[in-house]
């Protein structure tokens, strides 16, 4: 085997190492991490659903449960805050941070 040959060898197999430690990584999330996003998200998207907000709510779950809802200009105060309360009394829920226009809304008081 010529050397050329070695530092080809070489060479796709830290590239293949580097490929398996980025799957590793802690960016990705576990079993049941996914099922609570899955439980966060079922329940997010029936509130809205029932508002008649799923056209102007947009929301993303975090990797820790926390549900990020931004709320379209439209919406108007009583009822984002009815969502945000809702969600919040679910315990299926971790957590609401939610948005309207770029500014918080509801914020958590302690």
């Amino acid at each position: 085997m010529t050397r050329k040959t070695q530092a080809k060898i070489i060479f796709h197999a830290c590239l293949a190492a580097m490929l398996l430690a980025g799957c590793m990584s802690s960016e990705h999330i576990s079993r049941e991490e996914v099922a609570a996003q899955s439980r966060s998200d079922a329940v997010v998207s029936g509130v809205l659903f029932e508002r008649d907000l799923d056209t102007t709510a947009s929301y993303n779950i975090r990797k820790n449960g926390l549900v990020v809802i931004r709320f379209d200009a439209s919406v108007p105060a009583r009822t984002y805050t009815e969502v945000v309360n809702t969600l919040r009394a679910n315990p299926s829920i971790v957590g609401v941070q939610a948005t309207q226009a770029g500014v918080e809304v509801c914020p958590l008081t302690h």
